[in-house]
């Protein structure tokens, strides 16, 4: 197939004679293992990386991906929300079954990084790691096939579409993937590019913000800006209206909660005399809790009926569908705490990494215990380490296997629970 490039690669037997060594061994040394296997996470990352393809365009990607877990002798189900897939060993032992979620596509971001291996599809780049996410999740199929039946648990590893537009998850979801898995934990990475590797995000409770668009139409009557007293200036509303969402975060929030209120776009008139007889603007509100999500709803709508009576004019609310927050579960967290000390000691674990952005992983969180782990994957030099979503930006490699290693890891001290 197109792309086919991880045929061999010169680590391949040492990883399976360390495999072999482990096997009298009660739990593997999965950090071990999984370094053997750093060339081929990092040729799959670089192919990857090469071909990046949008949300629920990831065809090719999706294609690759099955053929290379199909190789490795999992059954591959193809097609579950649009491009999604998931996969597992037949016959895989009693104990815990573990969903392990990779999202899979890309940004239109032009990129600027430099690398050999840069994107050669104009305006679009894996600018968020989620090439790197994919191969992390290759690795662990690869593990497993040496290793999994001596390991505990059943595993299910999905490849998700459309996380970057909140939309993958509950078109897998909808298409049957839990009753597919029958999960009893759901784990997932993110690669977090502005730490170096050996960093680790695991936290308890709340970790990411849940979200929801917000669209208004601000109706009035427009006029010659000579004569406003015979307009129903919508601009001026507007601008009240901006200033008056932000007492929602200031005077109705919880001081211990959070909410990030912003109002990102504007649009209106077309000339410099004209007042318009219409704003249209929008925005997406962040939130860590649902009853600050729904106080913020119901505090954005009396705020807009009380701005529109005051200026005579016409106010619409229209609110999209929620991303819920990202919830981590604690027995799952003190799991990979756990998994994180036996790989190394000396690894910083940051127990308070909490973000105001979205990920639609929680959606599965919500269905069953289980967290995000966010993986230092930054350059050792902080001058070379860019955000997520950078067009230059990059990630050490070494963090892929780090990341393997964990989430299995993970799965085994949840599974001696």
């Amino acid at each position: 197939m197109d792309g086919d490039v991880i045929t061999d690669f010169d680590g391949f037997q040492h990883y399976l004679d360390t495999a072999q060594e482990l096997d009298r061994m009660s739990e593997p040394d999965f950090f071990l293992i999984a370094k053997a296997l750093q060339p081929y996470a990092s040729l799959h990352r670089r192919h990857l990386h090469m071909y990046p393809e949008l949300a629920f365009n990831e065809i090719r990607t999706s294609a690759y991906v099955a053929h290379e877990l199909e190789k490795l002798g999992m059954e591959v189900r193809r097609g579950v929300g649009k491009t999604g897939l998931v996969a597992n060993f037949p016959g895989n032992k009693e104990g815990p079954r573990f969903l392990l979620r990779f999202d899979m596509d890309a940004l239109a971001v032009e990129e600027k990084s430099g690398v050999e291996f840069a994107s050669i599809e104009a305006g679009l780049m894996h600018a968020c790691g989620h090439d790197g996410h994919v191969a992390i999740g290759l690795t662990i199929a690869s593990i497993l096939a040496e290793l999994g039946e001596q390991l505990e648990g059943s595993y299910f590893l999905v490849f998700q579409p459309a996380e970057e537009i909140g939309q993958g998850a509950a078109a897998m979801i909808a298409d049957g993937v839990m009753d597919i898995v029958q999960p009893d934990y759901a784990l997932a990475v993110h690669l977090w590019s502005e730490k170096p590797v050996g960093w680790l995000g695991i936290t308890a409770g709340p970790v990411m913000a849940g979200c929801k668009d917000v669209s208004f139409k601000v109706r009035g009557v427009g006029g010659h800006g000579a004569r406003p007293h015979l307009a129903v200036d919508p601009i001026l509303a507007s601008a009240h209206l901006i200033t008056a969402l932000q007492s929602i975060t200031s005077r109705e929030t919880d001081p211990l909660q959070s909410l990030v209120y912003s109002i990102t776009r504007i649009q209106a008139g077309t000339n410099n005399n004209v007042i318009p007889d219409m704003v249209t603007l929008g925005g997406k509100p962040r939130y860590f809790t649902k009853e600050v999500g729904d106080m913020m709803e119901k505090s954005t709508r009396r705020i807009s009926k009380g701005i529109a009576d005051t200026f005579g004019c016409e106010i619409e609310v229209e609110f999209g569908a929620a991303v819920l927050p990202v919830v981590n579960n604690q027995a799952a967290v003190q799991a990979a705490w756990k998994a994180a000390q036996k790989m190394d000691a000396d690894f910083e674990v940051d127990q308070n990494m909490r973000m105001m952005a979205s990920e639609d992983m929680a959606m599965f969180l919500d269905l069953v215990p289980g967290a995000m782990i966010f993986v230092g994957s930054g350059s050792d030099d902080p001058t070379k380490r860019f955000p997520l979503h950078h067009p230059c930006f990059d990630i050490d490699e070494d963090s892929l296997v780090v990341a393997a290693a964990l989430l299995l890891g993970t799965c085994q001290q949840l599974a001696k629970r």
